[in-house]
């Protein structure tokens, strides 16, 4: 877990996370962009989250990163648990220096191994609570509508997310 906003000079966001913001609050990815660290999204991962053009994208603050053919080539060989898009984040991340913003476990436990940087979905909406740029009651209504819309938020998870926040 990373302090609230230290150390983030930017973020490689995957598909999960933006999907997650995407389908519920949108301005939440533009505040974390602005205030936390960049997003960067590599373009097969963006191309992947139908409901967020390139255009949608610069106007959040997101960063739309062409990965390089090395990059490619590596996150192709990449293999196992992970997809072709997540070992690209994980290679863009790594490559930059930057942390991943993830709620995938496999890409997660790929990034703890290589010593990569990583954030959960809503422990980035609890960073920017304890940096005061979102209300802690507006971060749990948006934390609801992205358990509502994904099965993978339990009620564990939104009750730890509760005590973080302080509600």
């Amino acid at each position: 877990m990373t302090p609230a906003g230290q150390g983030l000079t930017g973020l490689v966001a995957d598909a999960s996370v933006l999907i997650d913001h995407v389908e519920t609050n949108r301005s939440i990815l533009a505040l974390i962009s602005h205030r936390l660290g960049t997003i960067h999204v590599p373009l097969p991962v963006l191309e992947e989250v139908r409901a967020l053009s390139d255009k949608d994208a610069a106007a959040l603050g997101i960063d739309v990163a062409e990965p390089t053919l090395r990059q490619a080539l590596e996150a192709q060989a990449g293999g196992g648990r992970m997809s072709f898009k997540d070992w690209l984040c994980f290679v863009v991340a790594r490559d930059a220096g930057w942390s991943v913003l993830t709620n995938d476990m496999a890409l997660r436990k790929a990034c703890e191994t290589a010593a990569i940087p990583c954030v959960w979905g809503m422990e980035a909406m609890a960073m920017l609570v304890e940096t005061e740029h979102l209300s802690a009651a507006r971060a749990m209504a948006v934390a609801r509508k992205i358990a509502r819309a994904n099965p993978f938020i339990t009620d564990l998870i939104l009750d730890r997310f509760r005590d973080r926040i302080g509600l």
